[in-house]
């Protein structure tokens, strides 16, 4: 709970801040108390705290809530100009901070209530944030296409919790665990209908496919801080939230399983199988961004019962490697890019002689997302096939296999641009001292992440 009520603190901090002339000092207050919830989480290791029947705090969402408060750390220092750059900085924070209570509701409900409030209050800032750059065309078509779609997918979430609810008498998850707990008898044709309609919901959110269409265009006309923002802390709220319910329905109600691997499956194909046809580097990645929603769709599918945990902790793991490389390419197209409106990937070309330090950084956050060893991205794929093959699904392992090739084959792309071809123009690249030590941050997690992944499971598992 204390963490809830940091987030939400902070939230109403940064909202008030121009309103207290305290605007120039709102962005180290906010990183310190994200900070300060990450000790919190630690703190509260393994209390399991049940908060009114609605949240639980046991060790995977609070392992989630660490991931996502550090991911945010690292965004907000990333995007420090682009937040400090006018006076809009308090109205930026704050719906950054409100989007990451609805983060943290995603990550902790036992609820439907909590569920639906969750979607709702990370969604609503998010719209706004794509749209920020009010003077860019692209920008408000983005959010316009976002919010409608979004309201959509809000639509079959609402109706989907309500035909449970019809089937159960009741909004609490663990009541799926049984269709004979519920004084009221259940439905079985509305609980599976309404668990449908969660599930399309909820593969919206994760830009699972054939919800994804949305996701290129709206990633490609966003400002690229808030793209960055999208790919990685609304994607870990969208895969949290999706775990907490499905983990449930597969583990009990296993005839979904099916459901789940099909849109698993053909999100991992049309993600990178699309992907290889983009010159465009921020459609490229959000084709990308698909590609690896199904891959963590394909883990939860293939969850076994006795095992929850640690599919939740595998799960983690390929978020926490998914989001500190995508984190690192998109901080450096922005780099690259830097007021001009080009993403192609042309902009790389050359980049080793400009800026050796960004085509190494990015070369380890594309071969990670790749899944090339040693890195964290190899062993992320490595655990979820593992589950995979366990389930004897062996066609569906060499289906994502084979477009994990593909995946690596556009990758490849922009690294020989970076490394092989001729500069476009001689024009500098400013790179700041604070920006470069992030980055070989970053990169650094990708290679410990992936030499010592061991770690990550028995601080989640046994801790």
């Amino acid at each position: 709970m204390k963490e809830l009520i940091v987030l939400s603190a902070l939230g109403i901090l940064s909202l008030v801040a121009e309103i207290l002339q305290f605007r120039r000092i709102i962005l180290p207050m906010v990183i310190a108390g994200l900070m300060l919830n990450i000790g919190l989480c630690v703190y509260d290791f393994g209390n399991n705290e049940q908060v009114f029947g609605m949240l639980v705090l046991d060790r995977v969402p609070l392992a989630f809530t660490i991931l996502f408060s550090f991911v945010a750390i690292v965004w907000l220092l990333m995007n420090r100009a682009f937040l400090t750059a006018d006076e809009h900085t308090s109205d930026y924070l704050s719906l950054v901070m409100f989007s990451l209570v609805g983060v943290f509701l995603l990550t902790t409900y036992t609820h439907m209530t909590m569920l639906f409030l969750g979607v709702e209050i990370l969604s609503i800032p998010v719209y706004v944030l794509v749209g920020s750059d009010r003077y860019n065309v692209k920008s408000n078509e983005a959010a316009f296409k976002y919010f409608l779609m979004g309201a959509f997918a809000s639509g079959f979430l609402l109706l989907g919790i309500t035909f449970v609810y019809g089937a159960l008498g009741s909004f609490n998850v663990l009541q799926l665990i049984s269709s004979s707990i519920s004084q009221f008898g259940i439905s079985q044709q509305l609980l599976v209908i309404g668990l449908l309609l969660i599930l399309f919901a909820m593969s919206f959110k994760m830009s699972a496919a054939p919800f994804h269409f949305w996701t290129p265009d709206v990633y490609d006309g966003a400002p690229t801080p808030i793209t960055a923002y999208m790919s990685t802390i609304v994607k870990i709220g969208a895969v949290a939230g999706f775990f907490r319910l499905f983990s449930l329905v597969i583990a009990y109600l296993n005839y979904y399983e099916i459901v789940m691997l099909i849109i698993a499956v053909l999100t991992i194909v049309l993600g990178n199988v699309i992907a290889a046809t983009q010159s465009n580097v921020k459609r490229l990645l959000a084709y990308s961004s698909i590609g690896h929603a199904g891959f963590m769709i394909l883990g939860i599918a293939t969850l076994q019962p006795s095992h929850a945990m640690a599919t939740g902790t595998i799960i983690w793991y390929y978020l926490a490697a998914y989001c500190f490389a995508s984190l690192a390419a998109f901080w450096i197209l922005m780099l690259v890019v830097k007021g001009k409106e080009d993403n192609d990937i042309e902009r790389f070309n050359g980049l080793f002689k400009k800026q050796p330090v960004l085509a190494v950084v990015m070369t380890v956050a594309l071969l990670s997302l790749a899944g090339i060893p040693p890195l964290s991205g190899f062993f992320a794929k490595y655990f979820i096939l593992t589950n995979v093959l366990f389930k004897n699904a062996i066609i569906i392992a060499v289906i994502a296999i084979l477009a994990s090739l593909v995946g690596a084959y556009y990758y490849f792309r922009i690294i020989i641009a970076m490394f092989t071809a001729t500069p476009l123009d001689t024009d500098e690249i400013a790179v700041s001292s604070t920006d470069k030590t992030l980055l070989i941050l970053l990169a650094v997690l990708l290679f410990a992440l992936g030499v010592a992944p061991d770690i990550i499971f028995q601080f989640v598992l046994t801790t």
